[in-house]
């Protein structure tokens, strides 16, 4: 069974450069109407993304899935991916972007002892990073997994925004964030994906057992720093909305293993619920239920 991270990224370079090249001098509009023939494209001949979509909207939507809900579910992805382009740019006037719970993240940081965000796949992150400057003043940290074969970063210029990512596979990954943390800063961690070489706990997650990486929570239960859950989500044309919401105490510092079983299990729980309300934001397209 491959994991996530060997699924190589689809699509050539050049037609990366070319759509990217579009947008920023022919625009956002012509771009949108590329993104019918290339969604089916991708549709016809990535078999994986395309069963992934469909088990996933099956549990999601309750019901039996049509052709065009797979087509939306894909759109969704490859829309937000072009409206990247303008984000990585600061083009924030694009797009009416709502926030709420802002006034939580503000609280959080009046104890001096940082926040930890729990994002996820839901949604394009990437606005979390992008958009930080629209939320609070303080700089914002991201843990996650870095694909070195991503052409998609690099071209669209997310690149750029490394200087506060710090990746997953270094040893010191988590003392890095723990640092952030104790200077009061704030630090997003991505809880959904599992690497096949770390620590991971089972949670039940649409009625079926999913597994989900510990490190987050092991940060959470060390640092005692207030804990929220965090999502980027598109909403359709120039739409997008993130949400930051209570996600409660996290576990004795001294905790380990089976012992953060309540946090990872509460995580799953509300993912699941805003994933329900949020079908075709859901950006995992390989066999999710099957990650190891």
């Amino acid at each position: 069974m491959k994991r996530w991270k060997d699924k190589l990224e689809r699509g050539s370079a050049w037609l990366i450069h070319v759509i990217a090249w579009l947008a920023r001098t022919i625009g956002r509009p012509f771009c949108r109407a590329l993104l019918y023939p290339i969604v089916l494209y991708f549709i016809l001949t990535d078999a994986t993304a395309r069963r992934s979509s469909q088990e996933f909207l099956i549990a999601a939507l309750g019901r039996r899935v049509r052709w065009s809900d797979v087509f939306t579910h894909l759109h969704t992805f490859a829309a937000t991916l072009l409206d990247r382009v303008y984000l990585a740019g600061g083009q924030f006037h694009r797009f009416q972007i709502s926030i709420e719970g802002a006034e939580l993240v503000t609280e959080a940081l009046r104890g001096g002892k940082g926040c930890l965000l729990l994002g996820s796949h839901l949604g394009p992150f990437d606005l979390m990073m992008l958009a930080n400057q629209t939320l609070v003043e303080q700089p914002l940290t991201i843990l996650m997994h870095i694909d070195p074969r991503s052409r998609v970063r690099r071209i669209l210029g997310l690149e750029d925004q490394a200087s506060r990512v710090i990746a997953l596979d270094r040893p010191d990954s988590l003392v890095r964030a723990y640092a952030a943390l104790e200077r009061g800063g704030l630090v997003a961690a991505l809880a959904d994906r599992v690497d096949g070489k770390a620590p991971t706990l089972m949670a039940p997650f649409f009625g079926q057992p999913a597994a989900f990486p510990l490190g987050p929570h092991v940060l959470a239960a060390r640092a005692a720093a207030p804990v929220l859950m965090c999502f980027g989500l598109y909403e359709g044309g120039s739409r997008y909305r993130i949400e930051f919401t209570e996600f409660g105490p996290a576990s004795d510092r001294f905790g380990r293993g089976a012992a953060l079983q309540p946090a990872v299990d509460r995580y799953a729980a509300r993912l699941e619920a805003h994933a329900r309300r949020f079908p075709y934001n859901w950006f995992n397209f390989y066999p999710y239920w099957k990650a190891r």
